[in-house]
């Protein structure tokens, strides 16, 4: 797989200043450092800071769902954000790790998110975080704010889809809605993990986190939470109209076989008749007369009308 080239960052959050990355030291003093953890030179990089080796294989880590441990000498996070890319799926959700102590923030990432861009931005222009904890309020935030389009356009999708299911009756967009249903899937996998994360922030035991950033981290908390309703609402509204697709072509298939059937029993007494009489024996009654074809077709066409009077009669019509 072709990964992503993605910007390395490396802030000073005391003095917001941009510092050389090739003169920081190993001890991380009070800034921010994000590591592409695909380039080789950086994973050198970050095996020479004195981390804790599950918290350097966390950091490594290629796949890991959304977790927050707290640790004695900071906190271990990794978090998942919509991938807003150009061509990119919103369920491929990018995935970052951070470790934080009380003075510094260490993140790895292996492909573009738009959440930490929007913090260096930030930082450049002497507007940003300076200090860990406001960091990861503003990364939590930002991944929450960046969920709300993705989550938006699936339920607007979603409302057109049932106004042409029910006005309509269309079901030409059962692809696009199975896609739909994937992507929401896909979405809440990662977003219920996220919840817990965000709640493990919000525990007493944590005490690299003051009251006032918890307040934030909680109303992020509570956007979360809304999303996720949302987009359960959403998956059981989408497999409702999954059903009613179904009901109206099983309806529809019952109403074309229904026609079928009347056709058939209209013309099996019709079909045995003219088989019968197209018989090669002799003695055929008819066979002599001109008229005996026209005969014929009368008395066929005067069975076809006793059967459907018949039909009607019994309300099969």
């Amino acid at each position: 797989m072709t990964t992503v080239p993605i910007e390395e960052y490396d802030f000073d959050l005391s003095a917001q200043k941009r510092r050389d990355p090739e003169h920081c030291d190993a001890q991380l003093k009070r800034r921010w450092l994000h590591l592409n953890y695909a380039n080789l030179t950086n994973v050198e990089q970050l095996q020479n800071f004195p981390l804790d080796s599950v918290v350097a294989d966390a950091l490594l880590s290629e796949e890991t769902r959304p977790r927050a441990q707290l640790l004695e000498d900071g906190i271990l996070l990794s978090l998942r954000g919509i991938n807003l890319a150009k061509n990119s799926k919103p369920e491929d959700m990018v995935s970052v790790r951070v470790f934080i102590t009380k003075d510094s923030v260490l993140s790895t990432g292996r492909r573009k998110l738009v959440a930490l861009d929007n913090i260096a931005i930030t930082l450049d222009s002497h507007t940003g975080p300076t200090e860990p904890s406001a960091w990861l309020c503003t990364l939590i935030a930002n991944l929450t704010d960046n969920m709300a389009g993705t989550v938006h356009f699936i339920e607007e999708t979603l409302s057109g889809y049932e106004d042409l299911a029910i006005e309509n009756k269309e079901t030409a967009f059962q692809s696009e809605l199975a896609n739909l249903r994937r992507q929401i899937i896909a979405i809440r996998r990662y977003l219920g993990p996220q919840r817990d994360a965000l709640l493990t922030l919000l525990s007493d035991k944590n005490k690299f986190i003051d009251a006032e950033h918890k307040i934030e981290i909680r109303e992020s908390l509570n956007h979360l939470q809304l999303y996720i309703e949302e987009l359960d609402l959403c998956k059981e509204r989408a497999n409702v109209l999954q059903e009613e697709i179904n009901v109206n072509l099983g309806q529809t298939m019952n109403n074309r076989m229904y026609v079928l059937s009347i056709v058939a029993a209209i013309f099996l007494p019709l079909g045995f008749l003219t088989g019968l009489l197209g018989i090669n024996v002799g003695g055929m009654p008819g066979a002599e007369n001109s008229s005996a074809f026209y005969l014929v077709c009368l008395f066929l066409l005067i069975i076809a009308l006793l059967l459907t009077i018949m039909l009607k009669k019994n309300r099969w019509l």
